[in-house]
């Protein structure tokens, strides 16, 4: 893996994406008319504002909110646990996408990083639109506290030869962000359950998000119903 680059203590805080997290990212946003949830995971060293990968969980989504499986975020801490993952580098930064041309947090947006965030030490509220507007903001919640706006930043120099390595293959990459997106996605806004929607956003804490059952549920009926959609 790609060694993030180094910065001055002088600079100010950025937000950096590799170029492979800022393209799947990229695709995410764009791939369906609803927001698209998903966690930011850290590289392996130095800064920890260096987001190497971006991974969704199962969700049922919305044009205004995102909903993860309760089961989904039990399994992704699991398995960035049985790689050597610490929540500090998985759990921390929570991205999202905006189907709208505006990257500015909504009501929505606050109450979620408030309620599910809040406990934590530190966090970073994520939204890229899909007029590619960005907002990014880091909270500290030890000690005095500190709120800061972040500048989002691409590490295009690693572009050349990330491509280059015999392991890269654009192609591959695409095919699994799709398989991602289809997997883990599903748009439940138009499928008459508002009482699943009562909250209007994911709350990682017990009984406040949709089971994985109500998410498959979800998608079973929205299958069938494109099925005999077309069939007519």
């Amino acid at each position: 893996m790609p060694r993030p680059p180094q910065r001055s203590p002088l600079e100010p805080p950025v937000l950096r994406f590799s170029p492979l997290a800022w393209l799947k990212l990229q695709y995410l946003c764009h791939a369906g008319p609803t927001e698209v949830g998903a966690f930011g995971i850290s590289a392996a060293a130095g800064d920890p504002l260096y987001i190497d990968r971006v991974e969704t969980v199962l969700q049922g989504t919305t044009a205004v909110s995102v909903e993860f499986g309760d089961q989904a975020v039990a399994d992704h801490f699991d398995r960035c646990a049985d790689a050597g993952i610490a929540p500090g580098r998985c759990g921390r930064v929570w991205i999202h996408t905006h189907p709208g041309s505006s990257a500015q947090p909504s009501w929505v947006d606050e109450a979620t990083f408030d309620r599910v965030f809040g406990p934590c030490d530190w966090a970073i509220m994520f939204i890229l639109s899909r007029t590619g507007q960005t907002y990014a903001r880091l909270r500290i919640n030890a000690g005095p506290g500190a709120t800061v706006l972040l500048p989002v930043a691409v590490d295009w120099r690693d572009w050349v030869s990330t491509v280059e390595r015999p392991s890269q293959d654009l192609a591959d990459h695409l095919r699994l962000w799709q398989h991602e997106y289809q997997t883990n996605v599903y748009d439940i806004s138009n499928l008459g359950t508002p009482s699943l929607l009562s909250h209007d956003v994911f709350d990682l804490s017990p009984g406040n998000r949709l089971d994985d059952d109500d998410i498959e549920l979800l998608a079973w009926t929205q299958r069938e119903a494109e099925v005999a959609h077309d069939d007519r």
